[in-house]
């Protein structure tokens, strides 16, 4: 379930420790609006916002996860989702806001992710890696911040 107060979405604990050992296993993708985990449904997760993005050294902690979501709850609370991993190679957490958008939409989905210089987005349904061909910084070439939230909400939509 969803604790909304004024400023920010907080993760219940139970969700929070499902989700931290999600991406401490390699990765995981989970709403605290919805309480609703991405895992393993037909979606793929496009990060549309490079300039939220933040990595980590070390492990995922339930700090640094509630940190993110509260600094982010602007957009958690428009029903964008976590997107977090842990690349075990340079043990460095990533974490991202991502919408989740239905399969069916796999077109317009990569645009998204393209139009924000995204290295790659996430197919959902069968854990692969979707490659997109930017960089994944943020620069002056992206698409401007309101134009990429209309479109990601858009396509959020079933």
């Amino acid at each position: 379930m969803k604790t909304i107060n004024k400023k920010s979405i907080v993760m219940k604990k139970d969700a929070l420790k499902k989700t931290l050992t999600q991406i401490n296993r390699g990765g995981a993708t989970y709403c605290p609006l919805l309480d609703k985990d991405y895992g393993g449904t037909r979606h793929i997760a496009i990060s549309p916002f490079p300039e939220r993005s933040q990595v980590l050294s070390g492990r995922a902690t339930g700090k640094m996860v509630t940190n993110y979501c509260k600094k982010n709850s602007d957009l958690f609370k428009r029903r964008f989702a976590l997107g977090a991993w842990l690349d075990k190679s340079c043990a460095k957490t990533y974490l991202d806001v991502v919408a989740p958008i239905p399969l069916e939409k796999r077109s317009a989905a990569v645009t998204l992710g393209k139009n924000a210089n995204q290295i790659a987005g996430f197919n959902l349904s069968n854990f692969s890696e979707i490659p997109l061909g930017g960089t994944g910084k943020f620069d002056s070439s992206i698409t401007p911040f309101k134009e990429r939230l209309q479109e990601a909400l858009t396509l959020m939509v079933n």
